[in-house]
């Protein structure tokens, strides 16, 4: 993370958005209008210069056509797992839960395109103050103001107390609300990991949380390694290593011992169920990348 600027895996996951809604068959899976402009893209055409110069940056350590395979097989997951979240959202809102926390926010873009639930639900965009500073002075540029139901939390996940920045943010420990954590487990400790569960565990009975892990390399098929090292290789070439693996029965079973009373994971397979049966394009999610979702009991 360089101070002033965003990840560069917030900017790629806003860029494959757009690149999704832009170019791949319809129906489409997630239709995410504000991509492009908030990946820091002007246009369509510097959207395709834009990954042309990351084939050319990261050719040489992951071999060619870098775009094409993360477009096709990470971008799809990406597009997905926001699709999954923001029908998850809302199912939350209509069992009446009014707080949606987006750890690790990014490019996220629900805020300023949901304002149908503007009324109906708080939203706390989590994430790095150098990744909200950029985003910031990005909105500002395209001219969005920020919605009156979004606060935008700056938390640096292994410094910072995630729950003193959300409630000086306005938000209620005694009401649930839904956290969803995409993106993010991956780049962290285990610690940092375990000690943001607990401290969602801890909150009000009937909040949940929905977060995005991956799998060891040796639970993934043979194309799926291979997919597995492109992308291990591509982030960690800029400064953005992987660091956190977790089989899916040995993980729920320390989310449990955390307080959480409902674990249950949602895997490649279940997606490709959900959102890609009937497609004759091939797209379909990564192999490696499973959702937990988490329900503090009474």
């Amino acid at each position: 993370m360089e101070e002033g600027k965003p990840s560069i895996t917030a900017i790629g996951a806003a860029m494959v958005r757009a690149a999704h809604l832009l170019w791949d068959a319809p129906p489409k899976i997630f239709e995410d209008t504000l991509a492009l402009q908030l990946s820091g893209c002007e246009s369509e055409p510097d959207l395709r210069a834009q990954f042309g110069r990351l084939d050319a940056q990261i050719a040489p350590r992951v071999g060619p056509d870098f775009s094409k395979t993360l477009r096709r097989h990470f971008g799809v997951s990406i597009v997905a797992r926001s699709r999954y979240l923001e029908d998850e959202v809302e199912q939350a809102v209509k069992r009446g839960v009014s707080q949606y926390v987006i750890l690790g926010a990014g490019l996220d873009s629900f805020a300023y395109r949901r304002t149908d639930l503007a009324k109906v639900v708080r939203v706390f965009e989590v994430d790095h103050p150098a990744t909200q500073a950029w985003k910031r002075d990005r909105l500002h540029d395209l001219g969005i103001e920020l919605p009156p139901n979004l606060s935008l939390v700056p938390v640096d996940f292994e410094k910072q107390s995630l729950i003193n920045g959300l409630r000086q943010s306005g938000y209620q420990t005694d009401a649930p609300a839904l956290f969803s954590w995409l993106g993010v487990i991956p780049y962290l400790t285990a610690d940092a990991i375990f000690d943001t569960l607990r401290t969602v565990a801890a909150l009000a009975p009937g909040t949940e949380i929905i977060f995005e892990y991956s799998v060891p390399r040796e639970m993934c098929d043979e194309e799926g390694q291979k997919h597995f090292d492109v992308m291990t290789a591509a982030v960690a070439g800029h400064g953005e290593p992987h660091r956190s693996f977790f089989e899916p029965d040995k993980l729920a079973e320390k989310v449990r011992e955390l307080g959480f009373a409902e674990v249950s994971d949602f895997g490649p397979d279940d997606m490709q169920a959900r959102y890609f049966a009937g497609r004759t394009d091939g797209l379909r999610p990564a192999a490696f990348g499973h959702y937990m979702r988490a329900r503090v009991g009474a």
